[in-house]
């Protein structure tokens, strides 16, 4: 049941008048005790019978005004239990055409996205005068091509041409919504049309069902669906390429970065993968050979960079590239607070292994300062000239930290930068848990629990278990080498407890000592990454992890994976906005961004940094500053567009349940000829009107019957 005029319910408040009245004029008298008012005293089933005819007096009174508010309130009664009847007049559609990966879909040479176009001009012109239309392409989002329905049959034949290559998933739940939500503002005759190819993915998975179960039903029209791609293979033949990947997201200039990726094949064989193609900056670099994994290094210039690597075209191209942006810088800048209050000799060894006093030209530039020269700049000044922020923090065998410079840190991370923490004989366990660790709500990945292992007995000292490594930044150690990782040996470190936070977890171990204690743990923080290290990284405690060679290798490839945190800025999901920021900064003005599909945009910016949306294509999207100096940013593709499996039987009936409105049509004589059945409404004022006359009339005899009877 509904109300017309819910607002006027809030006159029900006027039930309560008959009683109030009836309150206030109670007469009030003094009972006088005489000899011969015992003879006049009621009888208690008297008393009752009085009671209850002034009861069911007011009873009708109170219903009087009551069923009046509700008859002015207009309540009527809507169901199919009351009958249906046909939506007559001029049709209005709404056309949804999928405009996911998988339409790219072309064995013959010809696209299914092409056969999706054909299908919905000839829904156009089956329209007839005074039809309207509008349509839209499915991807992560509705993206209108037709916005509002309009009965201009050219306009809308003519907007086919401007749909964008498929790319992407299709979310059909939030797309059949928001044509409900168009069509809400008509009446009757409403229809929607889907285009599709039939994949299960994005449809009948169990994602997708999940959705369809909270989809909105109360208001949905009629929906058919069209397979425009009814000869596709249950099984069909495809090659992917899975995503491209490197531990260096931050590079400096001219140091080779290698990268990697791997080739998914679905019915057929790597072997029947031709040469890779590699660009850089969109310009032919060189060819590969199919392989798994596809292993190449590069060297860039100064700048920001995207790496485009590409398979041989096949019958679904939408899966066959992958791009990765990545920044260049002339070197890392990184600063290390040592925890020292008279020198910096404890840090001396990690600032060299990154910084060599007698290279001209190193990978790092690196500023190191002592805990007591901390100030609330540290963190936004130049490490060494202009443009050099620090990327990385490293805190080397603190005491403590104070609680100003903890939410300094935590600032730092949640702007994108990173912290290495490496644990030594001056820390205080209490104090770190205390301000960085809180219980797992600080950036601290561990809990301090204590020092184990005696430095004076090297024969027990514990090595790392390198077999184990698995993570980006340490799989290049998984083979041993002379002066190795293998070789290091650790007297006595930090015990710390990976999993004493909030919920059970806070960091994860990624490499782990002999004994299976965490030497390092990681853990994400705002837009940046914490490691921390049970073990200092200089010669504390014995250890002879600073002698080794891989000691220089092991510090270069912890601070560039710690540096490029901010690569997920640069490398986004389908959907996510780009945050763009100059680097280094010019004067905000108008930004043209260059994108995979659509018309290149320009984009007046008032200040930094500009958020962009529109990023619903997977590719390479470039943004160039009003001085012309080029960003890439990444979309990556979805890897369930190349799951090619379509829908069986029985996945299209779970979904026709879901969704009662729903069915699968062969042809647009079944859509035209299935108008739209709406639900009855049947009003219900003139039944309460009835029944106030009813209990108006009731309510005057009785009065007269109690007058009459005194």
């Amino acid at each position: 049941m509904t109300f017309l005029n819910s607002a006027l319910l809030f006159g029900l408040a006027a039930v309560a008048i008959p009683p109030i009245v009836h309150l206030f004029n109670r007469r009030k008298f003094d009972e006088v005790d005489w000899a011969a008012m015992q003879f006049l005293n009621l009888g208690q089933k008297t008393k009752r019978k009085l009671f209850l005819e002034q009861f069911l007096l007011m009873l009708l009174r109170v219903s009087l005004i009551a069923v009046v508010v509700l008859a002015f309130a207009s309540p009527q009664l809507t169901g199919r239990y009351l009958g249906t009847r046909t939506a007559t007049g001029p049709r209005h559609l709404v056309i949804l055409i999928d405009g996911s990966g998988s339409m790219a879909f072309a064995p013959e040479g010809k696209p299914d996205s092409d056969a999706a176009k054909l299908w919905a001009t000839r829904a156009i012109d089956h329209l007839a005068p005074g039809d309207r239309v509008a349509i839209f392409q499915v991807n992560r989002q509705a993206v209108p091509v037709v916005g509002a329905l309009t009965a201009d049959r050219a306009l809308a034949k003519g907007s086919l041409e401007l749909l964008a290559p498929p790319s992407g998933f299709a979310d059909w739940p939030q797309a059949i919504q928001t044509a409900t939500t168009l069509l809400d503002t008509v009446k009757s005759n409403r229809q929607i049309l889907i285009l599709s190819d039939n994949q299960r993915s994005s449809w009948a998975d169990e994602s997708t069902l999940a959705k369809w179960e909270l989809l909105s039903k109360d208001s949905l029209p009629l929906i058919s669906v069209i397979n425009v791609a009814p000869d596709r293979p249950a099984e069909p033949k495809n090659a992917s390429l899975e995503a491209l990947f490197t531990s260096h997201g931050v590079s400096p200039a001219g140091r080779e970065i290698e990268f990697r990726a791997n080739i998914a094949t679905a019915n057929s064989n790597l072997s029947d993968v031709g040469t890779l193609q590699l660009e850089i900056d969109g310009r032919p670099a060189l060819e590969l050979p199919a392989s798994n994994p596809v292993v190449f290094r590069q060297k860039f210039s100064v700048g920001s960079h995207v790496v485009t690597l590409k398979l041989p075209p096949d019958a679904l191209p939408s899966d066959n590239r992958q791009d990765y942006a990545i920044d260049v810088l002339a070197a890392v800048p990184v600063l290390i607070v040592d925890g020292s209050a008279t020198d910096v000799a404890g840090s001396e060894y990690l600032r060299d292994a990154l910084a060599p006093r007698q290279d001209p030209e190193p990978t790092f530039v690196v500023r190191t300062v002592r805990i007591k020269e901390w100030s609330s700049l540290l963190l936004s000044q130049d490490v060494k000239g202009p443009g050099t922020p620090p990327r990385v923090l490293a805190l080397a065998n603190i005491e403590k930290i104070a609680v100003d410079q903890q939410q300094q840190i935590e600032k730092f991370l949640n702007a994108g930068g990173s912290v290495l923490v490496a644990l030594g004989d001056r820390c205080d366990a209490a104090e770190w848990n205390r301000t960085a660790f809180r219980g797992g709500q600080g950036f601290l990945p561990a809990r301090l629990v204590e020092p184990v292992g005696d430095e004076a007995e090297l024969t027990q000292a514990k090595s790392l278990l390198i077999a184990g490594f698995a993570h980006p930044a340490l799989d290049i150690f998984k083979d041993p080498l002379p002066g190795g990782l293998q070789t290091a040996t650790f007297p006595r470190r930090w015990k710390v407890d990976a999993a004493a936070g909030i919920n059970g977890s806070t960091g994860i171990p990624i490499a782990m000592f002999s004994d299976r204690l965490p030497f390092l743990v990681e853990r994400s923080f705002g837009k940046g990454r914490v490691l921390l290290a049970a073990h200092p990284l200089d010669r504390s405690w014995r250890t002879n992890l600073h002698r080794l060679p891989d000691f220089v290798r092991l510090a270069h490839e912890l601070m560039y994976y710690l540096a490029g945190s901010r690569t997920a800025e640069r490398n986004l999901s389908p959907g996510q906005s780009i945050v763009f920021t100059p680097l280094p900064e010019e004067s905000p003005g108008v930004v043209t961004l260059h994108s995979p599909a659509g018309p290149v945009r320009s984009i007046p910016c008032t200040s930094w940094p500009e958020v962009i949306d529109g990023t619903n294509w997977a590719g390479a999207y470039r943004v160039l500053t009003p001085s012309g100096r080029a960003t890439y940013f990444c979309v990556r593709p979805d890897s369930k567009e190349s799951m090619l499996t379509p829908c069986s039987a029985e996945d299209r009936e779970r979904v026709s349940k879901l969704i009662p409105p729903l069915h699968y049509i062969s042809s647009l004589d079944e859509m035209t000829s299935g108008a739209e059945e709406r639900p009855i409404a049947q009003e219900l004022w003139w039944i309460l009107l009835m029944l106030m006359i009813g209990f108006l009339i009731l309510e005057t005899w009785y009065t007269r019957s109690l007058v009459r009877r005194g």
